[in-house]
């Protein structure tokens, strides 16, 4: 199907959304520039390929406005839809002169696999208007006798839908007043009437193939004349204008159940091959009863998405300070002492592991040195020539050290509720990190309540039908741009935040806590939404920041929030065109098969398993598609999977991952040694790196000695509580080791 949709947008010459749908044929919906194409069985690709280009031409170029005039006026239908096959086609292969040999193929192995059901037929006793569609289908051997001729012309010279229409009617009345011009299979006279001789096939506007060439294309000889082919560029080009002048009306179809409700006709007198094509087509169609459901990726407006970190500095402040002056600034002092304590603490820890990093740095720049000979003479080996044969000068070069940055997206969500200040400090301790490697970074946490309490909040992406809907915003927390007191502002105020669910505190000596403003607090988990934020946010930080390499972190809890709609454009009753979601779906269940494309890479993802009624594998398919926005990228998730107070990991945990009981106890035993368990390629990311309740994490690893202990001792503890320190703080480690 991706070859199809591939095929159907170069066709349509825009950015249509192309899907398919279990119908009998094309539609094409003008408003969304949606096009639907029917779901086949396998076939050929020669096939598969004709029926696209078939389709796109039904759907681009025959208006609805044609099916009801035929209808209206009565006209034989079969007519009608034979004459604008050739229209259509003609079209086709005017404008793109490589569909010319698309058809000649497909109807080639059509006609052996008696598609219009003439086998052991002789065509040339089929009626006049059998043979003219069996004739623009490439069967070579049709006869017509000499005032036939003149009607197989007028059909390659139709332009407009109107054409059509007018030419089936006349045709119709030529062969109700000249029987012998009707079908005379049935007949026992087995005469052929006048004389009848063959025809070579018009060019249709476009280049016709010949046999006996490798697949090059030349001109026919049944080419019409220059004047012919000048006024069919000029009126094919108005007819085009005409037809999507008219596209005013909710989509575009050709489907049988229009067809069979089109002209009455005589009934005596039909097309009966292109009513065998029919059966022969609904044959092909696929009998699978899977429902793909389609959306595309947006394009996030970064001013609506992001909201400034000096305007969280503001609305923090705002809500802080009001409410501070109500304890005499008691909450306010305390909690910044404790985070003040927090920073010094941590500030031996965090310069012992940017040491330690430069020092892996510098290991693996030393690893891939490599040394070459400069052809200069050492003229301090010079005295050795008598039996060293290397006297020549060496230089070492050591490769460009890739610079990195880092974007981080925070779960922002209630259920972080009581992780949060442990989070926090192992966020702190990240941006001490990279401040001081000068490692460019940008952290945001992702909301749903800035949107919920925005009051006609802007949208976050950019309009445009079939695209998800997303919902939330970014809070910019923290970016390597800040000044350093800014900095310390939105930690202080984001750890009074944390510490409101941070365990016991005696509040009659501490303070209260403090409520932030309703648009600050914590949310649902629109991580999904974010991850499409991301897509354009990260290229926009590369760019800006000129960094190499780029290690996307994605902190989260739980499952995200599903994206459930995309857009959709209505018109009302008073022609007017509204925006809305009106419940369209992008969301599988079972059975349903989700497909989301991104537009800007041509990149698309399917899904299905949406059983648990969460967005799991609507994260996996998404991750995917950011994988391919920004290639040579590091994606990783550090998963909170402790829960409450204890930040303790349930044992029914570890079954998402692995089933096997063996594998289980070691996931634990590497929880235990080391506050994190690692497994490769978990739910999409590259690495997915499981952590327990941050609360549970003991930033400040204490010194466990006896009183006169000896050297070795004292050796020996300060070694340990090294490594506990460095094992608290399980992010920035990993971080590292990815770095570095």
């Amino acid at each position: 199907m991706k070859d199809l949709s591939t095929l159907a947008k170069l066709l349509a010459e825009e950015d249509i959304n192309v899907i398919h749908r279990h119908q009998p044929t094309a539609m094409f919906d003008v408003l969304n520039r949606e096009l639907s194409l029917p779901i086949w069985k396998e076939m050929s690709k020669n096939i598969q390929d004709l029926m696209t280009v078939h389709e796109v031409g039904h759907a681009l170029w025959t208006p609805l406005e044609q099916l009801e005039r035929a209808k209206q006026e009565k006209v034989e239908f079969s007519f009608v839809n034979v004459l604008e096959d050739v229209r259509i086609e003609k079209l086709a292969q005017k404008k793109y002169p490589g569909t010319v040999r698309i058809f000649k193929k497909g109807y080639k192995e059509l006609k052996e696999m008696n598609f219009f059901e003439t086998a052991d037929m002789d065509i040339n006793k089929l009626s006049l208007i059998d043979r003219i569609n069996l004739f623009y289908k490439h069967h070579s051997d049709v006869q017509f006798a000499e005032e036939e001729k003149v009607w197989v012309q007028k059909a390659n010279q139709t332009v407009t839908p109107d054409d059509v229409i007018d030419l089936a009617k006349e045709l119709f009345a030529f062969m109700e007043e000249n029987p012998e011009t009707q079908d005379k299979t049935a007949a026992e006279d087995d005469s052929e009437g006048a004389e009848g001789k063959m025809m070579e096939m018009p060019t249709s506007g476009g280049q016709e193939e010949s046999d006996d060439t490798d697949g090059q294309e030349t001109p026919s000889a049944g080419q019409e004349s220059d004047e012919t082919g000048d006024d069919e560029t000029d009126t094919t080009s108005a007819g085009q204008e005409e037809s999507d002048e008219k596209g005013d009306d909710k989509s575009t179809e050709t489907t049988t159940k229009n067809q069979a409700e089109g002209g009455e006709g005589n009934g005596n007198i039909t097309a009966t091959t292109d009513t065998a094509s029919k059966r022969s087509t609904e044959k092909m169609l696929s009998e699978e009863k899977t429902n793909y459901i389609y959306s595309s990726i947006p394009k996030t407006n970064m001013k609506n998405a992001i909201v400034d970190y000096k305007i969280v500095l503001d609305e923090f402040y705002t809500s802080y300070s009001r409410q501070a002056k109500l304890d005499g600034h008691l909450y306010w002092n305390e909690t910044l002492k404790e985070f003040e304590n927090t920073k010094k603490d941590s500030k031996k820890t965090v310069a012992y592991m940017v040491k330690e990093f430069e020092m892996k740095k510098a290991a693996d720049l030393y690893a891939r040195a490599s040394s070459s000979k400069t052809g200069n003479l050492d003229m301090s080996k010079l005295h050795t020539y008598k039996y060293n044969d290397d006297l020549f000068a060496k230089v070492t070069t050591l490769p460009g050290a890739t610079n990195h940055g880092l974007v981080i997206f925070l779960d922002w969500s209630g259920s972080m509720a009581h992780n949060l200040t442990g989070t926090l400090n192992q966020l702190y301790n990240l941006v001490w990190f990279c401040n001081r490697t000068k490692i460019p970074f940008e952290v945001f946490g992702f909301t749903t309540q800035w949107e919920r309490h925005g009051y006609n909040s802007p949208p976050v992406n950019d309009f445009k039908s079939g695209d998800m809907v997303l919902h939330g915003n970014l809070l910019q927390f923290f970016s390597s741009k800040m000044s350093a007191s800014d900095q310390n502002s939105m930690m202080h105020y984001l750890y009074m935040m944390g510490q409101r669910w941070g365990g016991y505190r005696n509040f009659s000596t501490n303070g209260y806590p403090y409520m932030p403003a309703d648009k600050l607090n914590l949310g649902s988990t629109p991580l999904n939404s974010a991850i499409v934020m991301a897509m354009d946010i990260i290229p926009a930080f590369q760019k800006a920041s000129g960094v190499q390499k780029i290690h996307t972190v994605f902190l989260t809890d739980g499952a995200s929030d599903k994206i459930q709609e995309k857009y959709h454009t209505y018109k009302d009753d008073y022609d007017e065109i509204h925006n809305g979601k009106k419940g369209i779906s992008t969301y599988g269940w079972n059975g349903d098969v989700s497909v989301i494309s991104d537009p800007k890479n041509g990149a698309k993802v399917t899904g299905s398993d949406y059983s648990k009624g969460q967005g799991q594998t609507q994260t996996k398919m998404l991750i995917a598609l950011l994988k391919k926005r920004v290639p040579d990228m590091n994606v990783v998730n550090f998963f909170v999977a402790g829960s409450g107070r204890g930040g303790k990991v349930s044992k029914y945990f570890w079954n998402e991952f692995s089933f096997d009981y063996k594998e289980q106890d070691q996931m634990k035993k590497d929880m235990k040694a080391t506050n994190c368990v690692i497994i490769p390629d978990g739910q999409g990311f590259d690495n997915l790196y499981v952590l327990p309740g941050l609360n549970s994490l003991d930033m400040d690893s204490e010194l466990d000695v006896e009183v006169g202990a000896n050297k070795g001792a004292l050796k020996r503890a300060f070694g340990k509580m090294s490594k506990g320190k460095m094992m608290n703080r399980p992010v920035l480690n990993n971080f590292i080791k990815m770095v570095a």
